[in-house]
């Protein structure tokens, strides 16, 4: 036994099956939560960024960099002047966390990027220079030097 049915017919049931859609994507999208997840003022900040944000930024092409180090540290001072003038001469692009942590011997760097992530440890000026020319999405003209 055939069953038939009038193009009319599934016509119209598509056309209902359709709406609905349309409709039941409208409900389920309003009663999702949405995450308003706001940026700092300044690129330069003394704490630690929610995960989400940081993963929020590296996607977007943003360089995060976690500079944790000793009050008591003297090679402290000329790598956090170097890390903050490269924050403020790419404040586009690079985020820069400065973490104080009094059991450190030695300061850390860690630089994260969409392009992977380097540590470093006690570095000086032209480390840190080589590891934000292989990691910033947008390296400076200086990096072709």
């Amino acid at each position: 036994m055939k069953l038939k049915f009038k193009p009319a017919w599934v016509g119209l049931f598509l056309i209902a099956v359709m709406l609905f859609s349309t409709f039941a994507f409208a409900v389920i999208q309003s009663s999702s939560t949405k995450q308003n997840t706001e940026l700092p003022e300044s690129n330069i900040i003394d704490y630690q960024l929610d995960a989400n944000l940081k993963n929020a930024l590296i996607q977007y092409g943003a360089t995060v960099i976690t500079f944790e180090y000793n009050l008591g540290c003297d090679n402290c001072v000329n790598q956090k002047a170097a890390l903050e003038f490269f924050a403020n001469e790419y404040k586009q692009q690079m985020w820069l966390e400065e973490l104080v942590d009094e059991s450190l011997d030695k300061s850390k760097i860690t630089i994260s990027s969409i392009y992977g992530e380097d540590s470093l440890v006690d570095a000086n000026e032209t480390g840190i220079v080589s590891s934000l020319c292989k990691l910033m999405a947008a390296p400076p003209v200086t990096c072709a030097l």
